[in-house]
């Protein structure tokens, strides 16, 4: 029985070869017997019968090589099934190679069917195995040659194919054909037979050597072939088990005619020169060969080496090959892969794809793809996201935004087995856009190809034939289309294929794809690059493939989505052509996560920096410390809370992980209970730091408090020192420790975060009810000015000074309000108390006594206030309360019926106290009593809808200031100065990071023009003047004397902190005019109560003109204990210039009808430049005080109007040099305080004019 017949399901029948071969059989008979000589030659020495009672079935069995197979194993002893498409071609093998052989005509059988029919190749099998009783080796040899052409015109339809013959070509199989008769005709029989393999079966799988090799014009001969490869792998993983061994042989270029016909062909397509491929190939070998005794040449191998290499591994002999590839190429050095894995973050630093266009092409895998084309919007590109289905493209749309990136992204359908799908892709660019680079995915996700090999269906193998490798080639081609018709001349235009993710079932599938892709990038690259070299392309395209699978990691996405974006938006050319995910990100590239967006660039921007940081734990300060951190410092954290600092370095500890910095938890370090405002914490702080780094590089002074949070009048002095110290004086502590070994390491770099409010250079913010907090925040920016000359050339010393920030402490947190929320509770606090304020001293000028005034309160009630006999102010504020009230507020709030709270009435007595309305020591216990006694409202007090209405109104209001109409976040200011303190070339300034705020401001530098009218001066007429001071003799006794001479004062009161300094004013004062009406008290320590004394006195002020009690210290950073100021000298100029203000203004503001004046300290002729620049410290930080207490004083039923004027200028050149312009400058600053302390219009005559004339600064 010599032949079946397979194509139709009849019984087989014998038949009889024809008597004549005709055609290529004949050729091939002849052809054989003038080789027979050389096949002597080879096949002499071999040991016949190694496959003697075996069964081996060959596809192709009538071509060149499969002839060749067929003689070998005959003569070897096999039985052998030869498998062909043509009958004929079959029988007429037969016959000669049994005659070749002398093998007994049982040993051949016939089968004639086409394998790339599935159906065909299970029928043929089992007729083989009906025949011979089973089958031991299966070789799959048979194939096609696929369409000649290069990528841009493979034939993808039939249409197009007959177009191609009706101009000349011979080919005749589109792309697919050729993947179904390559890869498609050994899967199908591999399927059919893998069943009926037995332990110790042997599955041959012949591909070809230019699977891994360029080969121009031959894509849809190699790709398949290139799939085969990996297929054969995958195989025998998976039918080891079973005993069942699996190879594959690579033929190289076999010696004949045909082969130099290919290359002759190949060399025409590449307008290269005729030669040109064979010498390529020929110098790739390894091995000459000597045939005959000649002298060995480099020369192809022959047909009957790949025969032999087959005889091998189909005997026993290779029972222990499995899973390898056997050369047949004469030592062709040829990589089994182009690969690289990557071992480094895929940084977008300096990733910008914007104006560039990429197509991400998918299948039905929308989550990736969403990530990969989110990734190419991120970088700036316009990304066409071409999905599968419309359901796909539907779900794409909605997890789409309409904003931001999303914006750039746009989903539509792209069938990839539709060529013409990308043309109507390429229609939906705007104007002007080409298309400048793809990244494609296969065309299903990961789910889809999950049987074993030898089990997969027909559904499966076809789709994936179809949809994967001929899809893959069908992009490549309309890619290459659209960039030869529309590519830039020296673009780089790239096209990246990325596998799936594992699909946990071995990735036997994304294998074969990813090595079909690879040689399918290989011949494209070389087609291109010829083209382009030759003036046939304008842009040379360049592609490769990123494959995921062997990365299992969460992050794996993003990672190969983050180098798809390096790749496609540089000139980058990875010669290597698959780029494998590292199994471990963290292992390979030191980072656990694969890019950081906007921080990238942060990354290495600090590195080796050693921070200190107080306040660190969260807010601002914890997210300078983040990204600080992130940017490569040290850093050490310090702060209060404990259980804040471990969250924050834990937190801080686990991004440097992800980044991949070197032992990222000694990078943190932490030191908790650390209060700036102890001396001793600072000092810990410090010493940690350098115990944990050995230097500090960067002193961010960020730690302080919020303040008291109340009107000046209502502020205790032991607050007001408490903020001071936390926020200023820690400041200048610390500073002061760092600076000696920043200079003597020759840098650093010091920042103080500071506040808009505390103003900018020469210009005070008023702030009101955070007066504190403004004085702080000034003094912390005004440091900075005027320390920077200092601590350079080698210390940097700047400034932040954001506003409002949208984080923890302006919503508020453990248990506190958000800020908003607190100053409108305050405002509404104050208002009420500010009203009942004004009716307790109205009803005092129109005789009622304060005992009676407080019987009246006595009741806390609203209703009672009504009633007859109460004084007339306190009915009238009652009904006003009342009439205030909205007729829809329901009775939630105790406001509507109680006065005030018990810390109101505190408050009140307070300022009665302090505004010497309260001077008997007996009267003010009895009002203390009063307090205790006093009814106390149930909370809430004020009602907590008109709370949020007020809170809603600043927030607004500070909007509204706000030329971005938002306000910043915590990482947004941290980000913006992290990035500012990497600037080299600042030092001495403020930076603003406060999104654009701008509110009422007032110039610290204003000018002294002209004089005060003489209308005014004359209201002065017989007023008494407080002149407080203690060293600036000459100063007060120059404003002593002309307002005694000008103004006509009654008398001049003058209360020093020592009697020495008293005389001294006596004496400058000699004999002048009205040297008589002058009074000298001095005060010591206790200055309020020599206030109250001069009051109780009968010198009530109508004037009070304050001045510093002690002078500015000479030194600022010299040698410790000799010309130094250190902390405690730093702290007491602070009591001595900022909080004596603080305490005179606290009272005078409560002085109905007084006027105010602060003045900041004086550099005498001849002082230090460290005295001049602490002097325009002091007169900086003050005006924040001084433009706070003005729109405070405003509101206070008393409202004292406060300015200052100053003696010291910005510039140290304008200053006086010589006696005569100091004494010039005395009389100047004389004559500012007059202007300043004459009687200003009244706010009830001209509100707009009263509001012009105070929290002015004067400079004289």
């Amino acid at each position: 029985m010599g032949s079946v017949e397979v194509t139709k399901k009849t019984t087989p029948k014998t038949s009889t070869a024809k008597k004549k071969a005709t055609g290529s059989a004949a050729t091939r008979s002849a052809a054989s017997t003038r080789r027979a000589p050389a096949k002597a030659a080879v096949t002499a020495g071999l040991r016949p019968g190694r496959l003697v009672g075996k069964v081996a079935l060959i596809t192709g069995a009538a071509g060149n090589i499969g002839e060749s197979i067929v003689l070998r194993y005959l003569q070897e002893g096999a039985k052998v099934v030869m498998v062909g498409r043509n009958r004929e071609k079959l029988e007429a093998a037969r016959t000669y190679l049994l005659k070749k052989s002398g093998a007994p005509a049982e040993n051949a059988f016939v089968l004639p069917f086409d394998a790339s029919d599935p159906g065909q190749a299970r029928f043929g099998v089992d007729a083989a195995i009906q025949h011979y009783g089973g089958i031991d080796i299966l070789v799959n040899n048979a194939g096609s040659a696929g369409p000649k052409q290069v990528i841009e015109n493979l034939p993808l339809s039939r249409e197009e194919l007959d177009a191609l013959r009706a101009a000349g070509s011979t080919d005749s199989e589109t792309v697919r054909d050729a993947a179904g008769n390559l890869l498609g005709l050994t899967w199908n029989m591999v399927r059919a037979a893998s069943p009926h393999l037995k332990a110790g079966a042997s599955i041959i799988n012949v591909s070809t050597i230019f699977s891994r090799t360029r080969y121009f014009g031959r894509a849809a001969y190699v790709v398949p072939k290139a799939a085969m490869n990996a297929f054969s792998r995958q195989l025998a993983l998976q039918v080891g088990k079973r005993g069942i061994r699996v190879n594959v042989v690579y033929p190289g270029p076999i010696a004949s005619e045909r082969i130099r016909t290919v290359f002759g062909a190949m060399d025409q397509l590449r307008k290269a020169a005729s030669g040109t491929t064979a010498t390529d190939f020929l110098s790739t070998m390894a091995l000459a060969r000597s045939e005959g005794g000649a002298k060995p040449i480099r020369t192809f191998p022959t047909v009957e080496d790949v025969a032999n290499t087959i005889v091998f591994l189909g005997s026993d002999e290779s029972r222990a090959f499995s899973s390898q590839g056997f050369e047949v190429t004469n030592g062709m050095q040829v990589w089994q892969e182009s690969r690289s894995t990557w071992a480094s973050r895929p940084g977008l630093r300096t990733v910008d794809g914007t104006g560039s266009t990429v197509l991400v092409a998918a299948g039905d895998q929308v989550a990736d793809a969403l990530v990969i084309a989110r990734t190419q919007a991120q970088c700036g590109a316009h990304v066409l996201l071409g999905l599968g289905s419309e359901e796909a493209v539907n779900s794409a749309v909605a997890a789409l935004s309409k904003d931001g990136a999303d914006a750039r992204i746009d989903p539509v359908l792209f069938d990839r087995r539709r060529a013409d799908t990308l043309t109507l892709l390429l229609r939906r660019l705007k104007p002007g856009h080409g298309l400048h680079g793809a990244i494609v995915l296969p065309a299903f996700g990961a789910w889809r190809f999950q049987s074993a090999l030898a089990e997969a269906s027909d559904t499966d193998v076809d789709t994936f034939l179809g949809a994967e490798l001929t899809g893959a080639i069908s992009i490549a081609r309309e890619l290459s289309r659209v960039w030869h018709q529309f590519a830039a001349k020296g673009s780089n235009p790239c096209t990246l294929f990325m596998s799936n993710g594992s699909d946990a079932a071995g990735n036997a599938y994304a294998d074969i794809l990813r090595s079909g892709i690879e040689e399918l990038v290989r011949v494209w690259r070389d087609e291109s690059q010829t083209q382009s070299e030759a003036g046939d392309r304008p842009a040379l395209e360049w592609s490769n493939q990123i494959l995921r699978w062997t990365n299992t990691e969460e992050s794996g996405l993003l990672f190969a989505a983050g180098q798809a974006a390096r790749l496609l938006y540089s000139k980058r050319r990875v010669p290597q052509v698959s780029l494998y995910m590292p199994a471990a990100i963290v292992d390979s590239t030191g980072a656990t996560r694969p890019n950081f967006g906007s921080l990238e660039s942060l990354i290495g921007l600090h590195l080796g920096k050693c921070v200190l940081i107080t306040g660190g734990s969260a807010g601002i300060g914890g997210q300078l410390a983040r990204l600080l951190a992130i940017a490569g410092a040290r850093v050490m954290l310090t702060a209060r809370r404990e259980n804040q600092l471990v969250d924050l370095r834990n937190s801080i500890v686990v991004e440097l992980e992800e980044i991949g910095y070197n032992r990222p938890h000694d990078r943190v370090q932490m030191l908790a209970n650390i209060d700036v405002a102890d001396e001793a914490s600072l000092a810990k702080s410090v010493a940690a730091t350098v115990k944990a780094f050995g230097r500090i590089d960067y002193l961010i002074n960020n730690a302080g408090v919020a303040g008291a949070e109340q009107m000046a009048v209502d502020l205790l002095p032991a607050d007001w020192r408490n903020t001071l110290n936390a926020n200023l004086v820690s400041n200048y502590s610390l500073i002061e420790k760092v600076v000696p070994m920043m200079k003597a390491q020759g840098s650093g770099y010091i920042l103080n975060v500071s506040s808009y409010f505390g103003g900018e250079k020469y210009i005070a913010v008023p702030y009101p009810n955070r007066s504190d907090y403004a004085v702080s925040k000034a003094g912390q920016r005004a440091l900075v000015e005027n320390l920077a000359r200092f601590v350079g050339p080698e210390i940097q010393i700047n400034a932040i000074a954001p506003g409002p920030v949208e984080g923890q402490r302006l919503k508020g947190k453990d248990g506190k309000a958000g800020l908003f929320d607190r100053r409108a509770k305050l405002i509404l606090e104050n208002k009420r108390l500010n009203q009942v304020h004004g009716a307790v001293l109205k009803a005092l000028e129109s005789g009622v006594l304060l005992g009676d005034i407080l019987m009246a309160l006595a009741h806390n009630d609203l209703g009672l206030l009504q009633s007859d006999g109460v004084p007339e102010p306190l009915r009238q504020i009652a009904g006003k309360i009342k009439g205030e009230a909205r007729g829809t507020e329901e009775a939630t709030h105790s406001s509507l019926h109680f006065i005030m709270t018990r810390t109101m009435a505190t408050r009140l007595i307070a300022r009665l106290r302090n505004g010497c309305v309260i001077l008997d020591r007996k009267a003010h216990a009895r009002a203390e009593k009063w307090v205790l006694e006093l009814p106390e409202p149930p909370e809430p007090f004020i009602n907590t809808a008109r709370i949020a209405e007020e809170a809603e109104k600043i927030r607004d209001g500070v909007l509204g200031m706000l030329h971005l109409n938002r306000m910043p976040t915590e990482t947004d200011v941290a980000l913006a100065t992290v990035y500012f303190m990497a600037d080299r070339a600042i030092s001495g300034a403020t930076f603003e990071p406060s999104g654009g705020l701008h509110q009422e401001r007032t110039i610290t530098e204003r000018e002294l023009f002209g004089r005060a009218k003489p209308e005014r001066v004359r209201r002065m007429e017989g007023e008494t003047i407080w002149l407080i001071g203690e060293h600036m003799t000459e100063p007060l006794a120059a404003v002593a004397r002309l307002f005694l001479a000008e103004g006509h004062v009654g008398s001049v009161i003058t209360l020093t902190r020592t009697a020495e300094a008293g005389e001294a004013i006596k004496d400058a004062m000699g004999r002048a005019l009205g040297h008589d009406r002058m009074v000298y008290m001095t005060v010591g320590d206790d200055l309020e109560a020599k206030m109250d004394e001069a009051y109780d006195a009968g010198h009530a002020p109508a004037a009070v003109i304050s001045t510093p009690f002690a002078p500015i210290p000479r030194a600022l950073f010299g040698v410790e204990g000799k010309d130094h100021l250190n902390a405690a000298g730093f702290d007491a100029l602070v009591e001595t210039n900022l909080t004596h203000h603080f305490r005179v203004a606290r009272k005078v503001s409560l002085f109905k009808g007084a006027r105010l004046i602060l003045v900041s300290p004086d550099v005498p002729v001849g002082g230090t430049l460290p005295q001049f620049a602490m002097a325009n410290f002091v007169k900086t930080t003050l005006h924040a005080f001084t433009a706070t207490l003005g729109v405070e004083n405003e509101r206070l039923p008393t409202s004292v109007p406060v300015n200052q004027v100053n003696l010291t200028r910005r510039m140290r050149s304008e200053e006086p040099r010589d006696a005569v312009e100091q004494a010039e400058e005395y009389d100047r600053f004389a004559h500012a305080v007059l202007l300043a302390a004459a009687p200003i219009v009244e706010a009830n005559e001209s509100r707009y004019r009263a509001r012009i004339y105070r929290g002015l600064a004067i400079t004289v």
